[in-house]
Order: structure tokens, then sequence, then C-alpha cells
């Protein structure tokens, strides 16, 4: 049996474990969860799982053998064997970086898949030059996902969560097809849906799932609205998509939606905007006005909101979507469009989080990587889309002196030492 292995222990990790643990005998893989910190109290023994979609609910058995830790003494051998390695923690770039550098160190990388949860958007870009850069990632699949493959909250040894009908995902291999139906066998209950697999895994160019995600968009938006950061000082939790949308800010999501959608096109590229996303992901009716559309996800929306603003400060809120917002404006820039809603909502946005003692770091998010990147539209497209045939045309082409000056860990960006990421990771909940 093969080894599959999940680093990042929060709730879309350990739910993601429970489904490869559940399923085991039909992929057959052996799934184990590697934390990034502190494993904490964490589910073991039976974990009871309600579906939110139709209140179904099932067990699964979690044992010790099916956790590590990514700094453990095991887990480079973990690493190297495993076929399938899946990276679920935010994408906030000190991790992101970090954890990009680890996998290109591994001796082994040929026919591994690597998957990145939550990838579109804020990395992206950086994830597809890595790919370019580093000529030992040739044989490597690198698939992206849009957002997560589920929504999911865990309290105690309870999961209360909604498998999405339908994820997004872009594939960077030289066996693009392959790879995907690699992604498909690990979510083996399609017949259920009467999908290939659950969620249905979509294949979309890398330049279009740039555009897919609007954490940005719903997530900034939402907790650094007036009248949420006034409950966040207060120490008042409200449901994040629900409660924390009123008809003041709905008009703004709006706007900022459609702006994402008109800096697609600018690339070439069709996107949804987030009610069609709704939409398609949990088969919701879809409705033309935002507030509307986003008070109809009571069922399936229930996070709350961070609970004070020390944690709204180090929240994946800010950490994983101010660059994700960094990204979007870069690539206008790039792209030469005005898009003024998005303008005027950065301004404000860096406004609040300098208020708030956001650290500098967290604002620029990649943009030292995206800096050393052609502002070109034409590149930016060949790069998202197939950044594999870039490399190979680097590969074939220059000499082995250069070659060596290629590899993506020396791309501008400080290195992460594990000390100074463990202490970062403290006060995120990332697993």
């Amino acid at each position: 049996m093969s080894d599959i292995i999940v680093i990042g222990g929060g709730h879309v990790g350990l739910t993601l474990l429970t489904d490869l643990v559940a399923a085991e005998k039909t992929h057959g893989f052996r799934p184990k969860l590697l934390f990034v910190r502190d494993a904490g109290d964490r589910p073991r023994g039976p974990v009871t799982r309600t579906n939110l979609m139709d209140g179904q609910q099932d067990r699964v058995e979690l044992r010790e053998e099916h956790f590590g830790s990514l700094y453990g003494e095991e887990a480079e051998a973990l690493l190297e064997r495993a076929e399938h390695i899946i990276v679920t923690v935010p994408d906030i770039p000190v991790l992101r970086l970090e954890l990009m550098r680890r996998i290109a160190g591994l001796r082994s990388l040929a026919g591994k898949v690597v998957t990145f949860v939550r990838a579109g958007q804020g990395g992206q870009p950086v994830i597809a030059d890595w790919v370019r850069r580093t000529p030992r990632l040739r044989n490597t699949s690198i698939v992206l996902v849009e957002d997560s493959f589920y929504g999911t909250r865990i309290s105690g040894q309870h999961i209360a969560y909604k498998r999405k009908l339908s994820v997004n995902v872009s594939v960077y291999s030289r066996t693009p097809h392959i790879a995907a139906e690699r992604v498909r066998t690990l979510f083996p209950l399609g017949a259920l849906i009467g999908r290939p697999s659950w969620p249905d895994v979509v294949v979309r160019p890398g330049i279009g799932l740039l555009f897919d995600p609007l954490g940005y968009i719903i997530h900034i938006g939402v907790a650094f609205h007036a009248r949420n950061l006034a409950k966040t000082r207060a120490g008042r939790k409200y449901l994040h998509y629900t409660d924390g949308i009123d008809r003041e800010l709905a008009p703004l999501l709006a706007a900022l939606d459609e702006e994402r959608v008109e800096l697609a096109a600018a690339y070439g590229v069709e996107t949804e905007t987030f009610p069609h996303v709704i939409e398609r992901q949990y088969g919701l009716p879809h409705r033309s006005d935002f507030y509307e559309m986003m008070q109809s996800c009571r069922g399936i929306y229930r996070s709350t909101s961070c609970g004070s603003l020390d944690e709204l400060r180090e929240s994946r809120l800010v950490r994983e979507d101010l660059p994700g917002l960094r990204t979007i404006r870069w690539l206008a820039d790039a792209a030469g469009v005005v898009l003024p809603v998005t303008k005027q909502y950065e301004a404000d946005v860096t406004r609040t989080a300098l208020e708030l003692g956001v650290a500098a770091a967290d604002l620029d998010g990649y943009l030292p990587q995206l800096s050393a990147m052609p502002a070109d539209v034409p590149f930016l497209r060949s790069l998202l889309v197939a950044p594999h045939e870039l490399q190979e045309r680097v590969v074939d082409g220059r000499s082995a002196a250069a070659l060596l000056r290629l590899p993506w860990s020396c791309m501008p960006g400080p290195v992460v030492h594990e000390e100074v990421l463990q202490k970062r990771l403290e006060v995120l909940n990332v697993g």
C-alpha cells in the first residue's frame, strides 16, 4: 500500500483525513496527516460526521498511526515515500513558501502528485513560477484547488461538513489527465451524485483558476465592515457569510465581484460571479441579488467570525486574503486595467489593516516574488497555463552551469527557518 500525506491539521485537513480513512480500501492509499504545529486536542478514536447537505451521519475511526508531525523524525521518509502529498494549510506566504522549499528539497519527486488546497489567486503565480524555475519538478504533477473540497467545522469528536458537488482545479503536469484522475480516485463516492467523483473534480486552465476564488472580497470585506468590526471589538461573534453581510455591504461586495470578472476577461478568461459559484458548488438556486443569495446560504455556511481583534489580526482572513488582494491589484496593473472599486477598496482595507496593527509582511503578501516576474500578459498567460512547457524550453536550452542558477529556492524572499515558522504558527489555526 502506498502513502498519501495530508499536511495541515486544521478543519479541512482533518475532514479530508476522515474521508481518506473511510475510503482506504477503495483508493488503496495509506493516509497520514502531518501537523505543522503542536497537534493539541485533536480527534482520536471514533469521530462522528454529519453531512449538512442531507443530514446523514457516519463514524470514522482515527488512530494514532494516522497522525505525525511535519518536523518529526519520520516526516522526511514519509514525504519521500508518498505518491500523493496534499497541502491543506492556508495560502499564507511565509508558510506556503516554506512548504514549497521543503517539497522541492525531496530526493524523489518524479511521479508524485502534489496538491495545494486553497491555491488559486494569492500564491498561484508564484507556484507556477516555482514549477518553471525548478527542473527537479519536471516529472511532478502539481494540482491547484480553487478553494477547498469542503465547507467544514470540527468540534471535539464531531465534524459538521458539506462536501462540495464540484471543485475547479488546475493541473501543472506533463501528464495532466492522469494527474486529475489520480485526484478523483481519492473521492470515490461520485455515483451518489451522478458524477465521476464527489466532489466532481473539474479541470480548468491555470489562468482561469487564478480568477475563481474571491476570499479577498468575501472574507476581508465582511470582517473589515465597520458594523462587523464593532462587534469584533466587543468580543461578539456572528455568522460570517450571512449575518456579516447586510444591505449596506452587499452592493460593495457585488461590485468587487463584477470587477474580478472584468479583470479575468482582460486575461482572456471567463469566470463566474460568486452567486453562480455557490449555485455550482452546493446546488442552491441562483439569485441575482447578492444579499439574497448570501442569506439563502444559512443552511450551509456556518462559519463564525473572529472573537477579538487580536484573533482577527492573526487570522487566515488577514494573512491569506490580503495577499490575494495584492496579487489581484498587481495583475490589474500588469494588464493596464483600471478597477476603480477595487482600487478604493484596497486603500480602505490597507488603512484598516494598519489601524489594527497588521504586520507589513502580511500586507505585502507575495509582492517580492511577483516583482521578480515580467509584468507581461502574454508571459503570464503562458506561465499560468503550462509552466512545465516553459521549464522544458529552459532545461533544453541552457547549459548545466546556468541550470544551477535556476532553482526556485534562489528567488527573492527570506528563507524561513523552522523555529521562526513554528512561532508564527502558534497563533494560527492551520494545524
